[in-house]
């Protein structure tokens, strides 16, 4: 570690944590793209450092030389004598209680995926201010009990402000997890998982039945100018988006894939499911999902296991689905 005069400061506050609770901050290099040396003004592909988020266990546990750390005390940290460079943040629970529902480990300065966090950065001799945070609050519905199977990835998706439920007239929260996700819900969820990015939707929709003061208006013309969903095309040459029809597992896949911006991978020689053809127009984008892990489907018990593309998902399962995109999403290069 260089030495203090050498290397710059990161400060900053975080608030709402609960009386007796602890946080830890962790400071990761942002990758920065590199040409080999042998070729500098050729076109060759750059190569990126992976960054991946520190342990789940604390206290504080950090990687030298790679990851710092630093608890929070009466709600701020500070991080010294850093090598000149940028930086995301990352805040988390250093002891988290797995036997609990708890609030979300967050990209500071409040966001799920590093991709939507703030780079900081620093220089020799500079102390640089970290943009306020607010830890995720641990939150859940009344509907949703600490047994369901999907429990705490709801409870995740709840945490981050990704779905907010509904409000019943008992004053509770539900989540209805049972209940198929609609296709105008999963374009909210995946704005707000992008981190609700600044977006000034067009005068005129992109869909014939999604009029502009629809709800949900912003969102799906978001999903659309991010090609994440095209839509049906119509004999009109218009197009429709069917935003209370149920999104299909194939279509689940499709959309979490033109987030990733996965469209450059090769399609694989075989299948993961015997139901999902390699001639089936959504293989790829299926394939890819059991690649990562956000889907294993269903196990038959001999080895073959199925995916039910045109089964409609579920609440609890979208859910899960978000989840461990952001898990993979957040350890990548």
């Amino acid at each position: 570690m260089p030495a203090v005069e050498d290397g710059g400061q990161i400060t900053g506050t975080v608030s709402g944590i609960e009386a007796g609770g602890s946080a830890c901050v962790y400071a990761l290099p942002v990758a920065v793209p590199t040409v080999p040396p042998e070729a500098p003004d050729s076109s060759a592909a750059s190569t990126l450092e992976p960054i991946t988020p520190p342990p789940a266990e604390g206290p504080c546990v950090a990687t030298p030389g790679v990851v710092q750390s630093q608890p929070v005390v009466d709600g701020s940290y500070t991080f010294e004598a850093l090598a000149p460079g940028s930086y995301r943040l990352y805040l988390d629970d250093p002891q988290p209680d797995e036997s609990a529902v708890t609030g979300a480990p967050q990209w500071l300065p409040g966001k799920v995926l590093k991709t939507s966090a703030e780079t900081l950065t620093v220089e020799a001799g500079n102390t640089v201010v970290a943009p306020g945070a607010t830890v995720f609050p641990v939150r859940s519905f009344a509907d949703v009990p600490r047994d369901l199977q999907f429990s705490r990835e709801i409870s995740w998706l709840a945490s981050t402000g990704i779905s907010t439920g509904w409000n019943e007239k008992n004053g509770s929260s539900t989540f209805r997890p049972v209940t198929p996700i609609a296709r105008d819900a999963m374009a909210v969820f995946i704005y707000r998982l992008a981190g609700s990015p600044e977006y000034t939707p067009p005068i005129v929709s992109p869909f014939t039945d999604v009029p502009t003061k629809s709800k949900y208006y912003k969102e799906i013309s978001w999903l659309s100018a991010e090609r994440i969903s095209t839509g049906w095309a119509q004999a009109d040459k218009t197009r429709i988006f069917r935003p209370l029809s149920p999104v299909a597992r194939d279509a689940m896949a499709v959309f979490l894939y033109r987030f990733a911006d996965r469209a450059d991978l090769k399609k694989l020689p075989a299948s993961p499911f015997d139901d999902v053809a390699t001639d089936n127009v959504y293989f790829k984008e299926i394939s890819w999902l059991a690649s990562t892990g956000i889907s294993g489907g269903w196990s038959h018990g001999n080895g073959t296991r199925s995916f039910r593309p045109y089964t409609a998902v579920n609440r609890d399962a979208m859910a899960a689905f978000m989840s461990r995109y952001a898990v993979m999403i957040n350890t990548q290069p």
